[in-house]
């Protein structure tokens, strides 16, 4: 199971799937009990990634 990040009022309505047009990454997520998650983050195509503060 996976779970998406999308942007909202991108230029393009980005379908939840891996292989989307923008290349998202994708990172595991262990959880409580053990399992693992697959949290997708998919990026914007507008650029305003570029313009926001780096969080890492």
């Amino acid at each position: 199971m996976s779970l998406h990040v999308v942007p909202v009022d991108d230029l393009i309505d980005h379908p939840t799937t891996e292989d989307c047009v923008c290349g998202p990454r994708s990172q595991p997520v262990k959880q409580d009990d053990g399992s693992v998650r697959w949290l997708i983050v998919h990026h914007a195509l507008d650029g305003r990634e570029q313009h926001e503060p780096d969080r890492a």
